[in-house]
C-alpha cells in the first residue's frame, strides 16, 4: 500500500510539473533566467566590468536610478517624443494608404518617395535632420515618424488592396454608404495589416528614436544617457540605460496592440445597427435589346423582358449562356454593349452566386448590415430558414456552405428594393433545406419581382414561377409557363 500511495505522489507531482511547463510564461521565464545564467557565467569569465559587467551590477545601478526625478524626467521627455511620431507616423501613413489604394495617380507618385525613405540609414537622415532643425530636442520625433511612415503605409495599402472585390459590389448593389462600407468591409481586411506595422513600428521607432538622440545628443534624453555611458566608460550605466529602453519598448507594445485588439473588436465585429428605412417605389423591371459580348463572343442577343412587381421568374440557360451577366447588368455591375434597362438608379437587392458576406460578422450581422430590420425579425427569418439560435450569432466563416447561401438569401429577402434578384439561390442545399428557403423566399417577396436565374426546372417548380429560357442563338427570351 505505501509503495502504491508512493507512485501515485509521484505520477501526480510528474503531472502538475507538465502542465506548468507547457504554460507559456512559465518557459519564457526559465529562458530569461537562463540567459541571465549565461550572462553571469561570462562576466565571471572575462573577469572586467569595462568589458561585460555582471546582471547584478546593472540591477544595483538601476535601483540607484529609479529613486531619481532626473530619471523620470529622461524617461518621460524621451518617450513622449519618441510616441508622438510614432503616432503622426501611424496616422499619415493609414491617411496616405487609404488616398493610394482609391486613387491610382495618388498610388503612382508616392511610390519613389516612400521607397527612397525605406531605403535611407537612420544615421543619413539624422545627421540631415540636424542641418533642418532648429531644436535637435525634436530630432527623435521626425526619425521615429519617418521609420515608422513607410512601414503602416506599405503593410495597410497591400491589405486593402487585397480586399475581394465582390465585396465592394455587394456594398454598392445593396448601398451601404461609405460609412459602413469602410467599418465593415475595409477596416477588417485592413486590420491585420496595420496590426503587424504597428508591432515592427513601435521596435523601429524607439531604436531610431534613441540612435537620433545619441547622434543629436539631446538634452535630458535617454540617447544623452547611453552618450554619457560611453564618455565615463561606464558599462553597468549603458547596460541599465539599454534595459529601461527595452522595458519601454515591450511594455508600450503589449499594452498598444492589446488596446488595438479591442478597438478592432469593437469596430470590426459587432453587429452593425439597422440599416436606414427608405421608401421604395415598386414599378415594372424592363430589359431592352440588350445586347453584350465577351471576348468576340455574343452571350446577349438582343434580350428582351419585362419583370413585373409580384411575378416570380425563373430564367433559365445552360451553364456560360449569359445568366449571371443579365443579372449583373441589371444590378448596374456591367454595362451591355447595346440595349437599355429601365428604370436607371432603382435599388434592387441580391443574392449573389457567390454569398459575399462579411467573414467576421454573424448572420444576423450580415443582415442588420444591409437591411433595415430588427435583431428579433432576423432571428425570426433564419429560424424559418432552419438555423438554430447559437449558429445566427457565430462570425459566418465558421459556418457551412449551406448555412452561408442561406444567409444570403436571407440578406436578399430581408433588405429594401423594388426587385430581387437570385444567382442559382438554391446551391449547395439538400432537398429540406431547399424546400424551406423556397417557402421563405415565396413569404419574403412581399409583392416585390421575384428574378431567379437557374440551370434546375425544380428551382421554377419550388417557387411557384414561370419560367424563361434564355441561349446565345435566341434574340429575345423564349417565355413558357413552368
Amino acid at each position: 500500500m505505501q509503495n502504491l500511495w508512493v507512485v501515485r505522489c509521484r505520477v501526480t507531482i510528474s503531472t502538475t510539473m507538465h502542465k506548468i511547463l507547457q504554460r507559456k510564461w512559465v518557459q519564457n521565464t526559465l529562458a530569461i533566467l537562463f540567459w541571465l545564467c549565461v550572462w553571469q557565467v561570462a562576466s565571471v569569465s572575462v573577469s572586467s566590468s569595462l568589458i561585460l559587467v555582471s546582471p547584478l551590477a546593472v540591477v544595483k545601478t538601476l535601483a540607484g536610478l529609479l529613486p531619481t526625478a532626473a530619471f523620470w524626467s529622461t524617461v518621460s521627455q524621451s518617450s513622449v517624443r519618441i510616441l508622438t511620431g510614432f503616432f503622426l507616423g501611424l496616422f499619415v501613413g493609414l491617411v496616405l494608404a487609404c488616398l493610394s489604394a482609391t486613387c491610382t495617380v495618388v498610388h503612382t507618385l508616392l511610390r519613389p518617395l516612400v521607397l527612397t525613405v525605406k531605403s535611407i540609414p537612420v544615421a543619413s537622415f539624422t545627421v540631415l535632420a540636424l542641418f533642418w532643425l532648429n531644436n535637435a530636442a525634436n530630432l527623435s520625433l521626425l526619425i521615429s515618424f519617418l521609420m515608422v511612415l513607410p512601414v503602416v503605409y506599405a503593410n495597410t495599402l497591400e491589405a486593402l488592396l487585397s480586399v475581394d472585390k465582390s465585396l465592394p459590389e455587394m456594398a454598392k448593389v445593396f448601398r451601404l454608404g461609405t460609412w459602413r462600407t469602410a467599418r465593415y468591409i475595409y477596416a477588417p481586411a485592413a486590420a491585420p495589416g496595420v496590426r503587424a506595422a504597428c508591432r515592427v513600428g513601435l521596435g523601429l521607432c524607439w531604436k531610431s528614436g534613441v540612435a537620433a538622440e545619441v547622434i543629436g545628443i539631446t538634452t535630458g534624453s535617454l540617447g544623452e544617457m547611453l552618450y554619457r555611458a560611453k564618455l565615463l566608460l561606464s558599462a553597468a550605466d549603458l547596460f541599465a540605460w539599454t534595459f529601461v529602453i527595452i522595458l519601454l519598448s515591450f511594455g508600450f507594445e503589449k499594452l498598444f496592440l492589446a488596446m488595438l485588439a479591442r478597438v478592432e473588436t469593437l469596430l470590426c465585429r459587432t453587429n452593425p445597427p439597422p440599416f436606414k428605412n427608405m421608401p421604395i417605389c415598386q414599378e415594372d423591371l424592363r430589359v431592352q435589346v440588350v445586347w453584350n459580348n465577351f471576348s468576340g463572343v455574343s452571350v446577349l442577343r438582343g434580350i428582351t423582358q419585362v419583370f413585373a412587381p409580384g411575378d416570380t421568374v425563373c430564367v433559365m440557360a445552360p451553364s456560360g449562356a449569359g445568366k449571371t451577366t443579365l443579372l449583373r447588368i441589371l444590378l448596374g455591375l456591367a454595362k451591355p454593349d447595346d440595349g437599355t434597362v429601365a428604370p436607371q438608379g432603382v435599388k434592387l437587392s441580391c443574392a449573389f452566386q457567390e454569398e459575399r458576406l462579411v467573414q467576421g460578422l454573424s448572420a444576423v450581422g450580415n443582415v442588420l448590415l444591409a437591411c433595415p430590420c430588427s435583431g428579433e425579425q432576423a432571428e425570426q427569418a433564419f429560424a424559418a430558414l432552419g438555423f438554430e439560435e447559437h449558429t445566427m450569432y457565430q462570425p459566418v466563416g465558421q459556418l457551412s456552405g449551406g448555412q452561408q447561401r442561406r444567409v444570403s438569401l436571407a440578406r436578399a429577402m430581408l433588405a429594401q428594393s423594388a426587385a430581387v434578384l437570385l444567382d442559382e439561390p438554391f446551391k449547395g442545399l439538400d432537398s429540406a433545406a431547399k424546400a424551406r428557403a423556397a417557402r421563405f423566399v415565396t413569404a419574403q417577396a412581399r409583392g416585390r419581382a421575384v428574378v431567379c436565374v437557374t440551370h434546375d426546372p425544380g428551382d421554377a417548380r419550388l417557387l411557384e414561377a414561370h419560367t424563361v429560357k434564355i441561349f446565345a442563338e435566341n434574340k429575345q427570351l423564349n417565355a413558357a409557363d413552368a
